[in-house]
């Protein structure tokens, strides 16, 4: 699982509570280090912030939806602004959240997400 957000307080607070939660965490503070760590590993679903410093997160996801070894990975995307909702939903993401997150409705959500995922491994 690849956990991609530059405010370094949430991008700990996720990563802990999905690791707490059972999943292997890797995590990026922005998208090109998200995209470095796409091509270098195998990752079962993201968790995206779409503010990020370099580059927009919608930016991520067309990246990923452009290649077709990534287009199966679900991504979900989080916003403070809840109007990216439909752009970020119309690029491929299986779930948006708007921010603030509750930590353990976006852990079930990540549950749910990997359980239904076509391989079922944890990354």
């Amino acid at each position: 699982m690849l956990v991609v957000e530059d405010d370094p307080d949430l991008r700990y607070l996720y990563a802990a509570a999905l690791t707490r939660s059972g999943h292997a965490v890797t995590t990026a503070p922005e998208t090109i280090p998200a995209l470095l760590q796409l091509t270098n590993r195998a990752i079962d679903v993201i968790v995206l912030d779409v503010g990020l410093p370099d580059l927009p997160g919608t930016r991520l996801l067309e990246f990923m939806r452009g290649d077709p070894r990534l287009t199966t990975i679900p991504v979900v995307v989080l916003s403070a602004d809840q109007s990216l909702q439909e752009r970020a939903l119309s690029l491929g993401a299986a779930r948006f959240v708007t921010k603030p997150v509750r930590l353990k409705t976006l852990a079930t959500m990540i549950c749910d997400l990997v359980n239904s995922s076509p391989s079922g491994e944890q990354a």
